[in-house]
């Protein structure tokens, strides 16, 4: 016996993933006026997919695009960007065993110094980092 989508028997609090879900799209004619409705079916994965993606584009167009004063969401071109903090400083404070190992990292990548090196800037000094003016 066929059972209506009403039916109280059918109706759920969750999905999963790879259910099946029914709606009604409305069909439009040429003035753009709804004629009636046509059944679709899409995964509940794809359905969650979508909203998201839906819900991302209108965020998107009602965020400010450059860094809040006092941080938070903004666009950066077509990316979103958090800025905990604005003004001359950007980013979270870092505590000192991460400051330790930033620097430490830093020191790292600096170029060794040495003669005839011509590199203007820090340079890693036997572990100690040096600003040269110039090379030498």
């Amino acid at each position: 016996m066929p059972q209506l989508a009403s039916d109280p028997a059918l109706t759920q609090t969750s999905v999963q993933a790879t259910d099946l879900l029914v709606f009604l799209r409305p069909v439009l004619n040429a003035q753009n006026t709804v004629t009636g409705y046509e059944p679709c079916n899409i995964t509940a994965n794809n359905f969650a997919v979508s909203v998201v993606a839906l819900g991302l584009l209108q965020l998107g167009q009602t965020l400010p695009t450059k860094a809040p004063e006092g941080g938070g969401l903004w666009m950066n071109g077509d990316v979103f960007a958090y800025s905990a903090m604005t003004g001359t400083a950007s980013g979270m404070p870092l505590s000192p065993q991460a400051l330790a190992a930033s620097l430490a990292a830093l020191l790292a990548a600096s170029p060794t110094m040495g003669a005839g090196t011509n590199f203007n800037g820090f340079q890693n000094n036997a572990g100690v980092a040096t600003q040269v003016d110039d090379g030498k």
